[in-house]
């Protein structure tokens, strides 16, 4: 085979081109050789000193590039920092428009980022032009003080480079859209928890200060939040030497970049003052976030040309574009969160163009999730024919674009908990008689293709349904399952199988089966006639999981993700052991029973209480529970079984024996449209109406 040359180039540069060629591989393998003996050899402190001496700045400079880019290796970094850091000031114009550092650009990066260099660094970040770049082992712009600095920085960059030529970038971009982008800051954090210099749970007024580095961006949170630093804690930190970090004079726009910092770190607090019992702070936080994003939409960035051809097949302009990360794909109740939030717009109660980002290897349930591409364009990364540069380029606009799956703004700037919004929406919704889009584009589907109908054919022989058998849908939201220890975190919302048996033994004596839902982990049941742990079952996959819940006449579940796949659905469904700070996204045929709620002289909290602002933030956790004083116990065997008694009823298609409740319980709860447009079963409403209907 003969090497391609053109016609202009000389026999002399033709030698010299294939020369170099064959001569590089071995080179390297020289090289590689020697650095294998010379890093056994005691002379090699010897050799490295002599050379950081003896050798001129430039030279000492690619020496150390070469050698991580060869390599791989973080050898000389000490050496670099020591010998070359102090002169970069002077070489920073060879160093930035240089051909060594186009070649090498992953390399000087780093390097510069070593030398302090942050502003320099994000340069060359920003000037990549290689087609192929392996990136540096080592390079962690995610984990360390550099970090904000590029994140107020990423949407400038060209991703269509980087986007295939830098796994670190891609990383950093993965971890800002799962709200992991403050590790630096938590590590700080948490080592001031060990030192017991401050409580893990400490009110946003302290941790504010405690945890964000930027003196700017605190100062701000403080005065647009209203909070005051009543405990001194500026002044403590202060004092005991605590080194404040900015932005660097230098970063390009830095009043743009400000506001990125400030709306992560808005994004933040949202998440914290919900997790650690200060939800009624979420309204306003939320507000201040949209004032800054609004502000950062006057500044939006030109899409690149590839980004606008996909702009264009979608039918839509980037400043039109409503961006819904992968948060709104990676849980299948998220899932329903987005089926209420597309009704949200069809209602009106937002504007523009939906496009929701997701990881291919990061979705709940792949089948449900494909039921929105007919009503929301999805670009899933990894799939063939969506664009990496594309997918990248629309996440690093996430604070300009983002739509929030924590909290919602309405058209007259009013801010709520995003969930507190979207019951009030299915309210509205099913007032209106709008009806169950996803069944029907799922039912549509299933006329074209009835593949997973014949598979549930052969599933109900396998587990013995004769063909005129009903079944009920059973989900257990349990500790083991969520990889959760129970008595921590939001395992408070978990349940013991032991109260469901008597349910399950009724369903089976009218005839019916159970077929239990869940994850394989799940703790398996006893063994009971008519009854199919699916959960643990060798036969569960993704469309089935979907296509029994179509199929079954009831459904029983509780405050978990896998419930808003029956409201989406319009299955009747008896909601037990519910426990919730937020809204919840329950249908006209679904009846509850709470998980029962007592306050430390044994008062239960009524309904009033627990959708009120003094005790519904502290539901979260185990934690933010004890920290109130609250007892929290699980539904009953004959609450979960009278509550299923109503919904069978229901389900049966005749009028209802058990008449259901009237509308005055709705006057005791002090969110409109907290529970949706379901209702408290007859039997829970009654046992405890002393307590459930005082006012609070």
């Amino acid at each position: 085979m003969y090497d391609t040359i053109s016609p202009e180039e000389s026999t002399i540069e033709r030698l010299t081109r294939r020369i170099k060629a064959r001569i590089k591989p071995i080179v390297l393998r020289l090289a590689h050789f020697a650095f294998r003996v010379l890093r056994k050899s005691r002379a090699r402190h010897f050799a490295r000193n002599i050379a950081f001496t003896c050798l001129p700045f430039k030279a000492r400079f690619r020496l150390t590039v070469w050698f991580r880019h060869f390599f791989n290796h973080g050898a000389l970094d000490r050496h670099f920092v020591f010998f070359c850091g102090p002169f970069v000031k002077a070489h920073l114009d060879w160093i930035l428009h240089g051909p060594f550092t186009r070649r090498h650009a992953d390399e000087v990066a780093f390097y510069l980022l070593l030398a302090g260099y942050r502003t320099e660094a994000l340069t060359v970040f920003r000037g990549v032009t290689q087609q192929k770049s392996r990136g540096v082992q080592g390079v962690d712009p995610f984990g360390n003080g550099y970090s904000m600095d590029l994140l107020t920085q990423i949407h400038t960059l060209n991703w269509s480079k980087l986007a295939g030529s830098s796994p670190q970038l891609r990383t950093f971009v993965r971890l800002m859209l799962e709200h992991r982008n403050f590790q630096y800051e938590e590590r700080i954090f948490d080592g001031r928890v060990e030192a017991e210099q401050v409580s893990p749970d400490v009110l946003a007024a302290e941790y504010i200060p405690y945890f964000f580095r930027d003196r700017d961006i605190v100062d701000r949170l403080m005065r647009d939040l209203g909070l005051r630093d009543i405990n001194g804690v500026i002044g403590r930190l202060e004092e005991g030497g605590h080194q404040w970090e900015q932005l660097p004079e230098r970063t390009i726009d830095r009043e743009l970049a400000f506001d990125v910092y400030l709306f992560y770190a808005y994004r933040h607090l949202l998440l914290r003052t919900y997790h650690f019992g200060e939800g009624d702070l979420v309204p306003l936080v939320y507000t201040r976030c949209m004032d800054t994003q609004r502000r950062l939409r006057r500044s939006l960035p030109s899409p690149s040309r590839e980004l606008k051809r996909e702009l264009d097949r979608i039918g839509t302009e980037l400043s039109n574009v409503r961006l819904l990360s992968p948060d709104w794909s990676a849980l299948i109740g998220h899932n329903g969160h987005l089926n209420v939030h597309l009704m949200m717009r069809k209602m009106g109660w937002w504007s523009g163009q939906p496009v929701l980002l997701a990881y291919n290897e990061r979705i709940a349930n792949k089948p449900f999730l494909s039921l929105f591409s007919d009503i929301c364009p999805t670009l899933t990364l990894g799939d063939e024919g969506v664009s990496p540069a594309v997918w990248h380029e629309l996440a690093s606009l996430t604070p300009f674009l983002g739509d929030s799956h924590q909290a919602f703004q309405f058209k007259d700037g009013h801010s709520v908990y995003w969930n507190d919004a979207g019951s009030m929406a299915l309210q509205q919704w099913e007032r209106e008689n709008r009806g169950f889009p996803l069944r029907d584009i799922y039912d549509a589907r299933l006329r074209v293709d009835d593949r997973v109908e014949t598979l549930y054919q052969s599933l109900r022989q396998k587990w013995g349904l004769g063909p005129d058998d009903w079944f009920v849908c059973l989900h257990m939201r349990d500790a083991e399952a969520r990889g959760e220890t129970l008595g921590t975190g939001e395992s408070i919302r978990s349940a013991t199988i032991g109260n469901y048996l008597d349910t399950v033994r009724f369903i089976t004596d009218q005839g019916g089966w159970v077929i239990r839902m869940g994850g394989r982990r799940a703790p398996p049941l006893p063994e009971m006639p008519r009854v199919v742990d699916y959960a643990r079952c060798e036969d569960q996959v993704p469309e089935m999981d979907i296509h029994l819940m179509r199929r079954a006449r009831m459904f029983i579940g509780t405050t978990s993700g896998f419930a808003y796949v029956a409201t989406s659905f319009g299955i009747p469904t008896a909601m037990v052991n519910a426990l919730s700070s937020v809204g919840l996204l329950w249908s006209k045929d679904t009846r509850f029973s709470l998980k029962p709620v007592h306050t430390r002289d044994g008062r239960l909290l009524s309904l009033s209480d627990v959708t009120s602002e003094t005790w519904r933030w502290t539901f979260p956790t185990y934690e933010t529970v004890q920290a109130a004083g609250l007892t929290v116990s699980e539904s009953s065997a004959d609450e979960i079984l009278e509550t299923t008694r109503e919904v069978l009823d229901l389900s049966s298609g005749a009028p209802p024996v058990i008449k259901p409740v009237d509308d005055a319980w709705e006057k005791c709860v002090n969110i409109p449209g907290f529970f949706g447009s379901s209702r408290p079963s007859r039997y829970f409403l009654e046992k405890y109406s002393a307590s459930l209907l005082n006012r609070s």
